[in-house]
């Protein structure tokens, strides 16, 4: 069962584009901070939104989440080419990006299958691996730089109107400041 929902959101992903408004896509540039044991950890950020989806897009991944959890929804959205995700120096597929618009602009929530540590199964009895995702949330408007949150360790849901809301295990998101449109 969990195969053919992933089969049928994998469908999904490659026929259904988002419709809407070109201007969704684009290339962001940010800088991104973490808390971290040791300090503040910051590094540029760098986004390629090149094929985002709308609200009425994600509600098949509800049903995927509430059958199969965490892991079903990471396997029915890994390698969804929907942009590309640069922290530092290491890049990362976009393998969900949902748009929302906003009145002056868009609201970008950009998901990735985070990598999972060794040691993460014996910590915490394994609960960390429940968040397998790294999300970046932001607004973008016509005119002027923004700010953003980063979930290094997340769980995902999916509200009645298509909202993903998301979920950080252990510890406070990072931030994004200074959100900039490259094009």
């Amino acid at each position: 069962m969990k195969r053919t929902l992933a089969a049928i959101a994998a469908t999904l992903w490659a026929v259904g584009a988002f419709a809407g408004d070109k201007k969704a896509t684009g290339e962001f540039s940010a800088t991104a901070s973490i808390n971290t044991a040791s300090g503040t950890r910051s590094m540029a950020f760098d986004v390629v939104v090149s094929n985002p989806r709308s609200l009425a897009d994600v509600m098949p991944l509800k049903k995927i989440l509430e059958q199969g959890g965490q892991q079903a929804l990471l396997n029915a959205i890994r390698g969804g080419g929907q942009g590309q995700i640069k922290l530092g120096a290491l890049g990362y597929p976009a393998d969900l990006v949902v748009v929302d618009k906003i009145d002056d602009g868009w609201r970008y929530v950009i998901v990735t299958a985070r990598p999972i540590k060794v040691s993460e199964s014996d910590e915490d009895g394994g609960a960390s691996l429940n968040y397998p995702f790294a999300v970046f949330r932001f607004d973008s408007t016509d005119f002027s730089s923004g700010d953003g949150t980063i979930y290094t360790r997340a769980a995902l849901s999916v509200d009645d109107d298509g909202h993903v809301r998301i979920a950080q295990y252990d510890g406070e998101p990072g931030q994004l400041t200074n959100i900039t449109r490259i094009n």
